[in-house]
């Protein structure tokens, strides 16, 4: 018998702590995104590409990175409606022609989204990948 009361006082006292270190009423849930809080895209290359050309990534019409086949790149951008574009590079022997049609991405305060970057024989393009 004292083995069983001294189980159920083991129960009774973890019981107790728990209510302890959380308030009676409190559900524990995930903060709420801060409005102006910055997102992440990230951009990966792969390594199979048809040429060694470099890929200009341009945000909002501006070059925001460069990346070679098989790199990433992670930017913290400001939540909101960014213009997404790519490119091959203009320098050395790739002699590209600046970012084809853009994309729009709506990107939600702490937010991430991946993107992989598609070279393909006279073309490149930007593929959204699910996370």
């Amino acid at each position: 018998m004292p083995r069983y009361s001294l189980l159920a006082l083991c129960l009774l006292a973890s019981l107790t702590q728990a209510e302890e270190t959380l308030p009676r009423g409190v559900l524990v849930q995930p903060p709420q995104p801060v409005a102006g809080e910055p997102g992440r895209l990230i951009f990966s290359r792969d390594n199979n590409a048809p040429n060694a050309c470099d890929v200009e990534l341009y945000v909002n019409r501006e070059v925001a990175a460069t990346l070679g086949p098989g790199e990433r790149k992670a930017l913290d951008l400001p939540s909101g409606t960014l213009s997404v574009a790519v490119a091959i590079s203009s320098a050395g022997y790739c002699g590209g022609q600046g970012p084809g049609p853009t994309q729009s991405v709506l990107l939600g305060p702490g937010e991430t989204r991946q993107f992989a970057i598609m070279v393909k024989p006279g073309q490149v393009f930007l593929a959204p990948l699910l996370n």
